[in-house]
């Protein structure tokens, strides 16, 4: 089940980074050849973009594959790998919990905005967008609780590919 979910999560963000850098491509094009361009792609690639990044977090933040400066865990056993890896989870799960709460109340608030040109309804976008921050949560959660079960004395889930 888990691995079902992180596999849609990851289609997820990728198909709205597609649609991001489709319709960045495709506004390039008729911007040139037809001197106009696609109603609302600003609005629209600002929706998509917010969407893709708030769904590629709960990745990152499940698979502890974010970019971080790794100083101190780099020079510790296993056992403080571990421990650093709990509390910046704790942490991380501390952050984006409020975070998903408060975009869904701007769901909430939003009423009847809508974007400028093709008068789209903006709380679908940020909808979509509140379920990725939302599943950025649960992930982050459930990443907490494989870090506490692992108590194996090989490679667990604390060792990063790169070291």
């Amino acid at each position: 089940m888990l691995d079902k979910t992180l596999a849609f999560t990851e289609s997820v963000a990728a198909l709205f980074l597609l649609l991001v850098a489709a319709l960045t491509f495709f506004n390039v094009c008729v911007r040139y050849l037809f001197d106009t361009q696609i109603p609302d792609w600003f609005d629209l690639s600002k929706q998509l973009q917010a969407i893709a990044i708030l769904w590629g977090i709960a990745l990152a933040t499940y698979r502890g594959s974010h970019i971080c400066v790794d100083i101190l865990w780099e020079h510790c056993g296993r056992v403080w790998r571990r421990r650093i890896d709990i509390f910046a989870t704790c942490v991380t799960l501390l952050l984006l919990a409020p975070m998903a709460w408060m975009i869904w109340i701007m769901v909430g608030n939003m009423g009847s905005e809508v974007t400028s040109d093709l008068r789209l309804p903006l709380h679908y976008f940020y909808s979509i967008a509140a379920v990725g921050a939302v599943v950025a949560a649960v992930l982050a959660g459930k990443r907490i609780l494989v870090l506490y079960a692992d108590r194996s004395p090989g490679v667990g889930a604390t060792e990063r590919p790169d070291g």
